[in-house]
């Protein structure tokens, strides 16, 4: 098996862990870079594709400069220009869950990271705030800037986007930021005082000591094997 082949198979599991975890359905999509020296990238099929179902067969390989066809993700162009401006960025999801774009509603985005393992959490969350798809590659470059080097940034009225240095990164990031932003729209509702972990130097200590390499290949495993027994009978067919 080709190593284009290697990240289709580890991208289409990508695809069916997100959508099983509602992060991406009828919209999102995610990619990965298959090396950092590479000038193509790897994306999950766009807006109707029924996720859950998505095989290695299914993902497409596009060069940084394709631009848009019909049958393609609309928003493509946040993962090419993201990949050829940060290549270290291995993988990119782009959601809609249903916390995150709540979040993405509040005038003031709160930076408290409630779990340890949302310790990537940004202290100042990057708010991309136009009122439109990024269907062009300037908006998509825009996109970028404001993300900058945090993990995660909302679109306003729209969702968000999540970087990884790996597909595995990525894939956990995505959960457990969905995770942090409805503890955060809980304890808001409730109106009780938080207690998040501490911000700067202090929560990036955290972040490298509770996600670590084998945590990320624990929790990707967990999660294959979770697939594996949802799609288990159908691979066989």
């Amino acid at each position: 098996m080709t190593t284009v082949n290697v990240h289709a198979e580890e991208l289409a599991l990508a695809t069916r862990v997100l959508a099983d975890h509602d992060m991406i359905g009828m919209y999102g999509h995610v990619s990965v870079l298959p090396d950092p020296g590479a000038d193509r990238y790897l994306l999950s099929p766009g807006a109707g594709f029924r996720k859950e179902l998505c095989r290695a067969g299914d993902v497409i390989e596009l060069g940084f400069d394709d631009a848009f066809r019909p049958g393609l993700p609309l928003e493509l162009y946040m993962h090419s220009e993201m990949h050829r401006r940060h290549p270290e960025v291995r993988a990119l999801v782009h959601t809609h869950a249903p916390a995150l774009t709540e979040l993405s509603l509040l005038a003031e985005v709160p930076g408290d990271a409630l779990l340890l393992h949302a310790a990537f959490w940004p202290d100042v969350v990057p708010v991309y705030e136009l009122p439109q798809l990024v269907v062009e590659r300037e908006q998509a470059s825009e996109l970028i800037d404001v993300m900058g080097v945090e993990s995660v940034a909302l679109m306003r009225w729209h969702g968000a986007v999540v970087a990884g240095r790996s597909l595995s990164e990525a894939v956990f990031r995505s959960i457990y930021a969905e995770k942090n932003a409805r503890l955060l729209l809980t304890s808001m509702r409730a109106g009780g005082e938080v207690v998040g972990l501490p911000k700067g130097p202090q929560r990036e200590q955290i972040a490298d000591r509770i996600i670590t390499d084998r945590m990320l290949g624990l929790h990707w495993s967990y999660e294959g094997t979770g697939d594996a027994r949802r799609h288990g009978a159908e691979e066989t067919k």
